[in-house]
C-alpha cells in the first residue's frame, strides 16, 4: 500500500505523521472505538508509536478532532516502500465529553429463583467510570436500609437505576420481621428485593465494562427463647 502525501515530507529526520482517516465503532454497550491510521517515518517508528493509555488529545494529529475521554489501546505497524510505515492507533473510550451510555437490560428465566416475583436474575452490562476497587465494594449499590444481624449474610441491593436507566422495582417493599414476643419461638424473615448475584468487570482505557447479575433475596432463620439473649 502506498500513501500519497500532499504537502508533508515524512522522511528519516522527522518525527511527522500523517493521519489518512479514522473509522468509528460502537459496541452495543456503549463505548466505542476509532481507529487512526497514520503515515509516519520509518526511521523514527519507535519514537513516534504512542505507549498504551496515551489520552487521545495527546497524541492525535493535529488536524483530527480530540477526544479527551479516549486513550490508545493498541498499536500495529507495517513498513511500506519509500521509508514509510503504515500506523493503525485503536483508541477506546467515550467520544462525548459527559455522561456514560444506557446498560443492556436482560431479565433471564432460571429456574430456582424467584421469591415475590417471576423465576429470573436480572443481567446488567454497562460501562462505568468508577475504579476496580470502588466497583468491588459495591459503591454503586444501593444500602438496603435494614439493620444487619449476625444470623444473615450482609447483600449489596441492585441500584434503582444506572446510567440513568431505571431497573427493574422489587416485587415488593424490603421487610425485616420476627415474632410478636420474646417468648416461645418463631421466625426471623429478612426480604432484601433484588440483590447482587455476581460481579465482574473489565478494564478499558478510562472505563470500567461491568457485569453484573441480580436476583431476589430472602433469609429465615428459626428464633427460640433464649437464643439472642
Amino acid at each position: 500500500m502506498s500513501f500519497s502525501i500532499v504537502g508533508s515530507s515524512l522522511n528519516s529526520s522527522t518525527t511527522a505523521k500523517v493521519l489518512q482517516r479514522q473509522n468509528f465503532n460502537k459496541e452495543p454497550n456503549g463505548l466505542e472505538t476509532i481507529v487512526e491510521s497514520y503515515a509516519i517515518a520509518t526511521a523514527n517508528r519507535d519514537t513516534i508509536v504512542p505507549e498504551k493509555n496515551t489520552l487521545h488529545s495527546a497524541f492525535s494529529s493535529p488536524s483530527a478532532k480530540k477526544y479527551p475521554r479516549m486513550v490508545v489501546e493498541s498499536v500495529t505497524t507495517e513498513e511500506q516502500d519509500g521509508g514509510i510505515t503504515q500506523m493503525l492507533v485503536t483508541f477506546v473510550g467515550l467520544t462525548t465529553l459527559t455522561g456514560l451510555p444506557p446498560p443492556i437490560v436482560k431479565l433471564i428465566p432460571t429456574a430456582g429463583e424467584g421469591v415475590y416475583g417471576p423465576p429470573l436474575v436480572i443481567e446488567a452490562e454497562y460501562v462505568t467510570d468508577v475504579s476496580e476497587t470502588e466497583f468491588m465494594a459495591g459503591q454503586l449499590a444501593q444500602n438496603t436500609g435494614l439493620g444487619s444481624l449476625q444470623l444473615f449474610n450482609n447483600n449489596i441491593k441492585m441500584p434503582a437505576v444506572i446510567n440513568g436507566t431505571t431497573m427493574p422495582r422489587d416485587p415488593r417493599q424490603v421487610f425485616f420481621s420476627g415474632p410478636k414476643n420474646s417468648f416461645g419461638s418463631g421466625a426471623l424473615v429478612q426480604y432484601s428485593g433484588y440483590c447482587v448475584l455476581s460481579m465482574s468487570c473489565d478494564r478499558r482505557g478510562l472505563f470500567l465494562i461491568a457485569r453484573n447479575t441480580y436476583h431476589e433475596v430472602v433469609q429465615v432463620a428459626q428464633f427460640t427463647q433464649g437464643a439472642f439473649s
